[in-house]
């Protein structure tokens, strides 16, 4: 083992011998090669970690197995907040520093198929409240900023992939963002593959400046609508979407905004609302926007809560197909600080619902989750209980019953995703 000291830390770095076996058990079902442990390009990556430090490791299996990060992948020492897949080609470490400078990085597989960064760490000078992918680039964006000119909007940092994680920073006016007279906090990263990205829009009324806090915004006036922006790479907008059937697009704690927007397998947007706000006489969830449409579908919603037995949800994850993960409250009546950690798979032309129970951890017994990974027709879910090591569990969305698949010896599983090289 050799020590690399990077610009802002140490990192552990193994031989590429090690690196190419890390995470790699003996397992029933063949991974992403040919079935015999052989390499063909792909491997799945896996962002463990334990006390401050995160561990990189590979497999090439995620539905069986075990991996350890005892000797074996990349340790970095500090954690991430959040990981971003962009594609194939590399995840994105994010670090909320609240408000203080966060170091980020990238981890993809060279050319041999070992780990190694893409590009460079890259420094965001400002927290972040909503972050994604989009063409080339990871996105992050913090709302209700001051800018130069005096004015309340938003801002973005764009990490290009393609340039060893260069960083460009823009912003966009959110003032009378609506043409209502609200403010306008962003919510999520949806590429639509045409130059163009939908974000989510929580439209509250202006801070009184007398009340400090520079442009941030207060409480939200806008419950009962759901509002949709698409914006070019220019933060252009070139087009509003309006609807009074949900509430808005955005699951929330704390400070962060969870996207509630996704594409499905055939391009159809279907943008949901967990119904978040207590003030909303909106039921959650959702709408959908056809590809190419300038408005919402008139002929198109499904009442989530109703199908649920009156749960609100906070999290959505595309699987395959028109299936999705929806992160469900634990209870019916809840606040900011009730748990979710209750799982359904919701099929979106059908408008069905089903409780994933069987094979997965009680709700009460989660201890906490990482990002989820969607591959070849499946979810692979991250889950740590009190009483296991951290494992991933595969979620059939046909039938939405999970099984066990691979056990990390780690603390927790932050994020899971698959490389090729």
């Amino acid at each position: 083992m050799k020590h690399v000291r990077t610009k802002y830390g140490t990192a552990c770095i193994l031989s590429a011998a090690l690196l190419a076996m890390v995470g790699c058990s003996k397992s029933e079902n063949p991974g992403p090669g040919d079935g015999n442990g052989e390499e063909h390009g792909e491997k799945y990556f896996i962002a463990a970690t334990a006390g401050s430090s995160t561990y990189l490791l590979t497999a090439n299996d995620l539905g069986a197995g075990t991996a350890t990060i005892v000797g074996n992948g990349v340790e970095i020492p500090r954690t991430y907040n959040m990981w971003v897949n962009n594609g194939t080609t590399a995840s994105v470490g994010l670090i909320y520093a609240q408000g203080d400078p966060g170091i980020g990085i990238s981890y993809g597989l060279d050319a041999n198929g070992v780990l190694a960064p893409v590009g460079n760490e890259f420094q965001i000078t400002s927290r972040f409240t909503t972050y994604g992918a989009f063409d080339k680039y990871v996105i992050t964006g913090v709302s209700g900023q001051t800018l130069t000119d005096g004015k309340t909007g938003s801002v973005f940092n764009f990490i290009d992939l393609e340039n060893h994680n260069s960083m460009t920073q823009k912003t966009v006016v959110t003032e009378n963002f609506t043409g209502n007279g609200q403010q306008a906090t962003f919510s999520g990263i949806v590429d639509l593959g045409n130059g163009e990205f939908l974000t989510g829009l929580v439209v509250s009324e202006p801070k009184d400046p007398s009340q400090g806090g520079g442009g941030s915004t207060g409480p939200v006036t806008h419950p009962d609508s759901v509002w949709v922006a698409a914006l070019d790479a220019d933060l252009n907008v070139k087009r509003i979407y309006r609807d009074d059937r949900i509430s808005y697009a955005s699951g929330r704690f704390k400070s962060q905004y969870y996207s509630q927007i996704a594409k499905a397998g055939d391009g159809m947007v279907y943008v949901f609302s967990g119904a978040y706000d207590g003030n909303t006489t909106k039921p959650a969830g959702a709408l959908r926007i056809k590809g190419g449409a300038t408005e919402f579908d008139a002929d198109y919603y499904f009442n989530i809560e109703a199908e649920s037995g009156g749960y609100r949800f906070r999290k959505v994850w595309h699987i395959t197909e028109d299936y999705f993960l929806l992160e469900v409250y634990n209870d019916v009546e809840y606040g900011s600080s009730t748990p979710a950690t209750q799982y359904a798979v919701v099929k979106m032309k059908e408008k069905t619902l089903k409780w994933v129970t069987q094979g997965f951890p009680a709700k009460n017994d989660i201890t906490a989750t990482g990002l989820p990974f969607a591959d070849n027709g499946k979810i692979y879910f991250p889950v740590t209980t009190a009483s296991a090591q951290p494992t991933v569990y595969v979620i059939d969305p046909a039938t939405a019953t999970a099984k066990a698949g691979l056990v990390v010896e780690a603390e927790g599983i932050a994020s899971l995703s698959r490389f090729t090289y």
